[in-house]
């Protein structure tokens, strides 16, 4: 080989290794391996908790409300669904069935259908039939949805994809360089971004689940007319006709006279218990948790319709160790009285002046957990049926039935309808010193 070509030789692979060099050294000195952590959510899965099931016959465990329509009793079992009464004629009934809804904690019932809760979906079903229950329509996310001063009613929610129950953490491993500094997560983004479950976490169910989120209300007001918390200041009044679901909005901006001042809770920490029609006025049981001192006080705010430009809304007084329960009002004496879990408290209104109000607090036997009136009396259900006499100075016991007990009741004249975990029973009430069962 002539000594040129030799020489051109050696130089081509002196450039190669140099060049090989470079490159190893570039690859080597410009990158890293590195670990970085993500949390991604994870959704609940609503495809068991939406499911509508009508079962046989379901034990009772905690009645609540007691509905009626024309043929059918509709006892409310908190968290679980509704058991079904069928009317044989007068007060005979017989248990038809059990409609399984979820995480139920809320219920009416306009003619042939049942609006309900089914977690934080509200659902319309048909049941002109019981035993052949059917959804007719479900309101995606309706309990979910508070704004501006009650964000922190909401459950967290994502559009199309729903709550978020937790969070999944997983680590990553890659090599970054100065043309990518950072790591391309877009693969794993894909796969677990759309984590889900099933379960509804533990914390989110506590031992007196009226109290837990979603926060739910439904009343019937007037023959048609659902009333539901709405967005912000106001009611979503909805209503099924004809096949098709409406949802009507009224804050204060659009009250006409009739209507309804809507819920205002004064402070970020209250959030509503229960909702309440009685005697044509809308009650609204708050709970307040105060996180400084673990203490529970609670409220009620009662509303009347709308008849002029006065906002007609009155609070009870915040007090410490106080719930309201629930709640049933006088109109001879203007007086509404509160039930709590150790008294009865009463609220006397001004028959000149609406804004001026008198507190009055009275103890009574413990175990009560609902209250109505009956003819110039008060009448309490829980672990035993209690009669009260209330005068301008006093509710003092008339007569305990012990052996009457449940944890809600519904008045309709002299009978009483009370639910308890055997079942459902009626009561003649017209004469309150002799309560007999009807037979």
């Amino acid at each position: 080989m002539p000594h040129t070509m030799k020489k051109v030789i050696y130089i081509i692979l002196l450039f190669a290794l140099v060049a090989c060099e470079d490159q190893y050294e570039t690859t080597h000195k410009y990158s890293r391996l590195i670990y970085q952590s993500k949390d991604y959510p994870v959704y609940l899965d609503m495809s068991e908790i939406s499911k509508i099931q009508v079962k046989s016959s379901v034990t009772a465990v905690a009645p609540f409300k007691i509905i009626s329509n024309d043929h059918y009793y509709f006892v409310g079992d908190m968290m679980k669904g509704v058991h079904v009464y069928e009317k044989k004629g007068g007060y005979d009934v017989s248990y038809l069935c059990f409609i399984e809804c979820k995480y139920l904690k809320a219920f009416d019932v306009v003619g042939n259908y049942l609006f309900c809760n089914n977690f934080i979906d509200l659902v319309v079903l048909d049941v002109s039939n019981p035993l052949q229950t059917s959804v007719r329509h479900r309101e995606i996310n309706h309990f979910n949805m508070f704004t501006s001063y009650a964000e922190s009613w909401n459950i967290p929610y994502v559009e199309e994809k729903g709550c978020i129950v937790g969070s999944q953490q997983y680590t990553f491993s890659g090599i970054v360089t100065d043309q990518q500094p950072e790591l391309d997560f877009s693969e794993y983004d894909q796969l677990y971004g759309n984590l889900t479950t099933t379960d509804i976490p533990d914390s989110w169910v506590s031992n007196h689940p009226e109290n837990d989120k979603p926060y739910t209300g439904i009343i019937k007001v007037g023959d048609d007319k659902i009333y539901t918390y709405g967005k912000y200041l106001s009611w979503d009044i909805c209503s099924y006709q004809g096949g098709i679901f409406m949802v009507t909005q009224k804050d204060f901006s659009n009250l006409t006279k009739g209507d309804y001042v809507p819920i205002s809770p004064s402070y970020s920490y209250v959030h509503p218990i229960k909702l309440l029609y009685k005697d044509e006025i809308i009650y609204v049981l708050y709970a307040l948790n105060y996180s400084t001192t673990g203490s529970t006080t609670g409220t009620f705010e009662c509303m009347m319709p709308f008849e002029s430009y006065t906002v007609q809304s009155w609070h009870s007084l915040y007090q410490p160790d106080y719930l309201s329960i629930d709640v049933t009002f006088n109109t001879s004496s203007n007086t509404i009285f509160v039930l709590t879990p150790h008294s009865i408290r009463t609220v006397t209104f001004s028959a000149d002046n609406p804004y001026l109000h008198n507190y009055l607090e009275y103890e009574i036997l413990p175990g009560a957990v609902a209250i109505t009136k009956a003819q110039d009396k008060l009448i309490t259900i829980g672990n035993k049926l209690t009669v009260y006499n209330p005068t301008e100075t006093d509710v003092h016991l008339v007569k305990e039935y012990s052996s009457i007990s449940g944890s809600c009741m519904l008045k309709d004249g002299n009978i009483l309808a009370v639910a308890n975990q055997q079942g459902l029973f009626f009561y003649d009430i017209s004469d309150l010193e002799n309560i007999k069962l009807v037979p």
